[in-house]
């Protein structure tokens, strides 16, 4: 018996083979590229750019009709942003602090809430804020002179809103909507009418809604 086990180990047989991945390992194999795969790091949300700067449009919104802002992320969910705009009046400017649930690598909520200062007239259409356009269209079909009108050289607001941000590498776009609660009411200026039949002026406007998106790009 122990001659005949020598030939058969001396001529290969072992009575069961090895799979071939394992026995052999050619030159074409991507064993490399397989490890560097396994290693390699997940890839990062695109909320890991820090800085943005975004053209935005609004009705009634911080940064006015027509503006831009900038923001830097000190981590991706807290940033810090300013901008200026025009809400047709004169010069809107703000400054707000945004929160950001993640919602994965391409979407995120998003809170803010700052502090903005413009030109301000409160009339029927204006006082509307987002709902300012259909406030004005009614107003137009009323009779008799409107109310006078309250001018604020430099109204100053607190804002805050919900929003939605979405990213894609640099490209970044956002939607959101808020209020903003007037902080100096009394600086108001009751224009007189010319007209014997105006009514009072309407109360002074405490709180104004609004809504906006932003385009831009995140680096």
């Amino acid at each position: 018996m122990l001659p005949a086990a020598l030939v058969l180990a001396f001529s290969g047989y072992t009575g069961y083979s090895l799979p071939a991945r394992l026995r052999t390992l050619s030159a074409e194999d991507d064993t490399e590229d397989a490890v560097a795969s396994l290693s390699a790091p997940p890839p990062k949300s695109d909320f890991e750019r820090r800085f943005s700067l975004e053209a935005r449009f609004g009705i009634a919104a911080p940064t006015g009709a027509l503006g831009v802002a900038a923001e830097f992320a000190f981590v991706p969910r807290l940033g810090l942003g300013c901008g200026l705009g025009t809400n047709i009046l004169g010069v809107e400017y703000a400054c707000w602090l945004r929160v950001r649930p993640i919602l994965g690598r391409h979407r995120a909520l998003t809170l803010a809430s700052g502090v903005s200062s413009a030109p301000f007239t409160q009339n029927e259409a204006w006082a509307g804020g987002v709902f300012g356009p259909f406030a004005g269209a009614l107003a137009q079909g009323r009779e008799g002179p409107a109310p006078p009108e309250r001018d604020f050289e430099r109204a100053y607001w607190l804002n805050a809103d919900l929003g939605y941000e979405s990213r894609r590498g640099a490209f970044l776009f956002r939607v959101f909507g808020g209020a903003a609660v007037l902080l100096n009411p009394s600086d108001g200026v009751v224009q007189a009418s010319s007209s014997p039949d105006a009514e009072p002026a309407d109360p002074v406007l405490h709180v104004l809604a609004y809504a906006g998106l932003g385009v831009g790009f995140a680096e």
